[in-house]
């Protein structure tokens, strides 16, 4: 049965391609946990397209506290999520849908992929 996965940033996935998906454990203090977590790693998960190599994540998937610059100069991010993050779980999966929707309010891309998750 295909999993859903929603993401706030494009990742532009063909249909057929074998994705793994990376999900990040949510570490903060059990009182910290009511406020607001919408800029919490744990909230989206990193997407590798492993039949082209390219890696899908959002800003706080690779640097902490903010997104380090501005819309006008290109940010040197890294290749990998920042290693503090703690993984709660890795998945492979076959893309079996992928809707890109334009949200004009936030100028932003959002993704959600249909995957059916590999066995073994």
């Amino acid at each position: 049965m295909p999993r859903t996965v929603a993401l706030n940033y494009p990742a532009p996935i063909p249909v057929g391609h074998t994705v793994e998906i990376t999900e990040f454990a949510d570490t903060r203090p059990e009182k910290k946990r009511k406020g607001s977590d919408r800029f919490e790693a744990f909230r989206l998960p990193v997407v590798v397209d492993l039949d082209t190599g390219i890696r899908y994540m959002n800003h706080v998937h690779a640097s902490a506290g903010g997104n380090g610059g501005n819309s006008f100069t290109p940010n040197r991010y890294p290749l990998e999520p920042r290693p503090d993050l703690e993984v709660a779980a890795t998945w492979r999966g076959r893309v079996t849908g992928c809707t890109v929707v334009m949200i004009e309010g936030l100028e932003n891309q959002h993704t959600t992929l249909a995957v059916e998750p590999l066995e073994g």
